[in-house]
């Protein structure tokens, strides 16, 4: 049978259908806003005609709003599934090099990060895994400079920035989010970057990246010595 018959077959079966079930759009409101039903009153444009677009716009666009919120939502329950991990992970940490070392594991592959810096502002000897700063280091009043308050900055930095934050890796990131990192004596920032441009960008929300820095800082603070905690 041809694919042409069997559509007309398909039709004849379906009109057949609907004239047994007067009642069936009644039970199906929803499909009425998509179909296209002629109404013809030439040359002019009748107006159940234009209302019936109109309903069939807004039901178009408050379906792609639906669409992204469940995106958003499912995304959404992702972070909280992974930040709860690594929650886990840097509890479980017996240094501050593993905790250091846990960090990045968790950025690179359980969060698709392509680049992780960690700076440390405190009198720390430099052995962890992270660039220690003395405080009087010339560029931690820079780094300093750079944020207002506790709030992360997201997007494309210039070059000077991006050397600060980064070091020897600013060459391949294209865009970042800086995290600064304060709970009690330490201070610094974690540098996340991706090759990007646009994965990071300044109108996104922070609030994820704000409880990654506040549980940062406390982790790396349960691991300094008393006289710097």
């Amino acid at each position: 049978m041809s694919t042409q018959r069997a559509e007309s077959l398909d039709e004849i079966l379906i009109a057949e259908y609907l004239r047994r079930h007067p009642d069936f759009f009644l039970r199906q409101r929803e499909l009425v806003a998509e179909l296209r039903i002629p109404h013809d009153v030439r040359p002019a444009r009748s107006l159940i005609e234009y209302q019936v677009q109109v309903l069939r716009d807004e039901t178009a666009q408050l379906r792609a709003h639906l669409n992204e919120l469940l995106r958003i939502a499912r995304s959404n329950d992702r972070l909280v599934q992974q930040l709860h991990r690594l929650t886990l992970e840097l509890l479980d940490a017996d240094s501050l090099e593993t905790v250091c070392d846990a960090l990045r594991q968790s950025l690179r592959h359980s969060f698709h990060v392509d680049a992780v810096h960690i700076i440390l502002i405190t009198a720390l000897p430099a052995q962890v895994n992270a660039s220690v700063w003395p405080p009087d280091h010339p560029d931690a009043a820079r780094l300093a400079k750079l944020f207002r308050g506790d709030r992360p900055i997201c997007g494309r930095l210039n070059d000077e920035d991006m050397r600060l934050a980064f070091g020897e890796l600013a060459i391949r990131v294209k865009s970042a989010a800086l995290i600064p990192l304060a709970d009690g004596a330490t201070q610094g920032l974690l540098a996340i970057g991706s090759h990007n441009p646009e994965h990071y960008r300044p109108d996104q929300g922070t609030i994820f990246l704000r409880q990654l820095g506040a549980l940062l800082g406390r982790a790396i603070q349960r691991h300094l010595p008393a006289s710097q905690a």
